[in-house]
């Protein structure tokens, strides 16, 4: 995508962002608070890349209430400018950065000093897609009653995972480090 860098400059703040968390608000409070930065190699090489994030992300989605806690502290801790653009204001943005032809969000794109994408992630770490589907097994046919409720509660259900599991947490910030870096 040419124009990224007319997204981040339109983008929000990490703390213009957290001002419109509601409801998932204090799972990714807790999150931020509670999850400590390994400063290993891949920080190290993460924290000399040259680059900027730019996230696409939205205050109502669960993922994003796991990811971005730990993306903003460990950008934070790098030193890397972080900017989110939410996706519901930013289709063509969106458009470009689709998962199966589907609009799944997070989606972290780093920047190079040539405002070039130079990396992609998202929108989960590998740990997060066994938890989901481990808790999705069982789902009744889609379209039913009975799988409209399923689906609150197995929403419910990974809400709850993603905001106590410090394995979660220590997964997505070892792959958001393995993925960004940027040479």
């Amino acid at each position: 995508m040419d124009n990224l860098q007319v997204f981040y400059d339109n983008a929000l703040t990490p703390d213009d962002y957290r001002e419109k968390l509601t409801d998932l608000k204090d799972g990714f409070d807790k999150i931020y608070n509670e999850h400590d930065i390994t400063k290993d190699n891949e920080f190290e090489n993460f924290k000399n890349s040259e680059m900027k994030l730019l996230v696409i992300a939205e205050p109502w989605c669960g993922h994003c209430m796991l990811n971005l806690p730990i993306l903003f502290k460990l950008a934070e801790e790098a030193g890397i400018d972080v900017k989110v653009a939410l996706r519901d204001d930013n289709e063509e943005l969106m458009n470009g950065y689709l998962t199966n032809g589907n609009k799944v969000i997070p989606k972290v794109i780093a920047i190079n000093k040539e405002e070039k994408e130079a990396a992609v992630w998202g929108p989960r770490a590998p740990m997060t897609t066994v938890i989901q589907k481990d808790i999705m097994k069982d789902m009744p046919e889609k379209g039913t009653e009975e799988y409209d409720a399923a689906f609150k509660s197995a929403i419910t259900e990974m809400k709850e995972k993603f905001k106590t599991s410090p394995e979660l947490w220590d997964a997505v910030e070892k792959d958001l480090k393995a993925t960004l870096i940027v040479q």
